[in-house]
């Protein structure tokens, strides 16, 4: 009697249990990358009645208990949310985050930037793990990721421009003798075929315009010259004339700028501007300052306006000729180098790639001339605008310049036996002896899961199944509820015969 109410009693106790977990599963079923738990009982102590007088021994149960309880790890519905710091996870991998020294691992990916620039979990705020780069170079190590929305990545001076298109093989051959003129702009007895022009930058981001003239000087040659296209710069300098005032020399202008004697004027006080040649004369001084002498009153505040121009090529610079066969093929492969100032700036030095072949440039029939200059590798300064996250874990910076750099790689962790690992609250587990230490690794490269951006990784508690179990539970618990009242009533009727 006292063996089944025992027996009885372990069944609803378990039977409990049971419905514990199946309530846990049926409350995480929007928990995101929630893992669903299952109970399975094993058979209790059994009590042996009569020893080996018979083949297989009297034996009877005393009950049951609970043999585990498990986590189920598989795989999980992805849900498409859309934001760029949403991940989730295809595969058996766990996110690294850390919360001081202390690591932890979790398959939820609704993580969020805190204030520090830290990609983090936002339940606790624990920072997410991976490799960190600099300059878009991987640094050694695994640490927080830390998203540099103060960052800037520095100007890059051009360095190469390409010219590609078609030169009409129909154009009429200019008939002169090209020279480069002192502001080397293009003769005006040489019309220019084809003219294009690109912007560059310099050593500090600046944008810098250049243009190509190209016209065609035989049947098969063309002239090309490249200049900067620029405004020049502006200055002033002021002094008081002496009796007579001689030899007075501007400031000296920054590399790759000159002051040409035709650009100086001088202007009295009242801003009245000496036009007479006896009024002073200029010339050019030690390159590339220039002097000037003066002839007016004595002691008479004047001011001298000049403006700056890049430096002027000598001829052949920055200017040469193409050729092409028969077929309209450029005969050779050539390049052009083209150097120039500019303030506050190295200065800017760069290559022309002249291509042949049919995807540089040819000479073909056409109806016009078009030779582009294309596809320059400069760019100014510019703040990180955004970033992506992609199916490897690359965190891919967007900066306001255009320019693209990679910022940090998302790290994972797999583990030999993941339902060994030891939940802590907040969707984290820790490892354990039972699930053996994390081996860390990147997506595609050490682990085989992968990442994906703008989705969330969703429970995978099946509703059905835990119903159908919730039904099950009952039912035992009924049972085992029965044999304790059957027993209890057997008891009584047994206390009810010495009555």
């Amino acid at each position: 009697m006292i063996r089944s109410l025992y027996a009885g009693v372990s069944g609803l106790r378990n039977s409990q249990v049971r419905m514990d977990v199946i309530g846990n599963n049926i409350a995480n079923v929007n928990t995101v990358a929630f893992k669903a738990g299952r109970v399975t009982f094993k058979e209790g102590f059994t009590q042996l009645l009569q020893g080996s007088s018979s083949p297989v021994g009297d034996q009877v149960g005393l009950g049951m208990q609970v043999g585990s309880i498990d986590q189920i790890f598989n795989q999980g519905n992805l849900e498409t949310t859309g934001l760029n710091t949403d991940v989730a996870i295809q595969g058996d991998s766990f996110f690294t985050v850390r919360k001081g020294n202390q690591s932890y691992y979790t398959r939820a990916g609704n993580f969020k930037v805190d204030a520090a620039g830290q990609l983090v979990s936002p339940v606790n705020g624990f920072a997410v793990q991976g490799r960190m780069y600099e300059n878009g170079v991987q640094l050694d190590g695994i640490r927080d990721i830390t998203l540099p929305f103060a960052q800037k990545v520095a100007a890059k001076a051009t360095t190469e421009v390409a010219l590609t298109g078609n030169l009409s093989a129909s154009a009429p051959v200019f008939q002169g003798n090209f020279q480069n003129a002192v502001d080397r702009a293009l003769p005006a007895n040489a019309k220019a075929m084809t003219e294009s022009q690109i912007t560059v930058y310099d050593s500090q981001g600046t944008k810098r315009d250049i243009k190509i003239q190209m016209w065609k000087t035989g049947a098969n040659t063309w002239n090309w010259q490249i200049d900067p296209i620029s405004s020049g710069v502006s200055g002033d300098y002021q002094t008081s004339s002496s009796s007579p005032p001689a030899n007075i020399a501007l400031p000296t202008p920054p590399t790759g700028y000159e002051i040409l004697p035709a650009n100086v004027k001088v202007y009295s006080a009242s801003g009245t501007e000496y036009t007479s040649p006896a009024d002073f004369s200029v010339a050019a001084g030690p390159p590339p300052a220039v002097q000037f002498t003066a002839s007016m009153p004595s002691n008479s505040p004047i001011k001298i306006s000049y403006f700056m121009s890049p430096t002027t090529a000598t001829p052949g610079e920055n200017s040469g000729t193409l050729t092409f066969d028969s077929s309209g093929v450029m005969n050779t492969n050539v390049s052009a180098a083209i150097n120039f100032g500019v303030p506050g700036a190295e200065p800017v030095q760069l290559n022309v790639k002249l291509n042949g072949g049919v995807s540089g440039l040819t000479q073909f029939a056409s109806t016009s001339s078009t030779a582009v200059l294309r596809d320059q590798n400069g760019f100014t300064s510019g703040t990180l605008q955004n970033f992506s996250i992609d199916r490897v874990g690359l965190i891919t910076g967007f900066f306001t310049n255009g320019t693209t750099l990679s910022l940090a790689r998302i790290v994972l962790a797999d583990f030999n036996n993941p339902s060994g690992m030891l939940r802590v609250g907040d969707n984290m587990y820790q490892e354990s002896a039972n699930s053996g230490v994390a081996v860390l690794g990147f997506s595609q490269e050490g682990s085989q899961s992968q990442i994906t951006s703008g989705a969330l990784e969703m429970s995978n508690v099946d509703l059905a199944q835990e119903f159908t179990n919730m039904i099950v539970a009952q039912r035992g618990f009924q049972a085992n509820g029965k044999v304790v009242s059957t027993s209890d009533e057997m008891l009584q009727e047994l206390m009810s015969i010495k009555r």
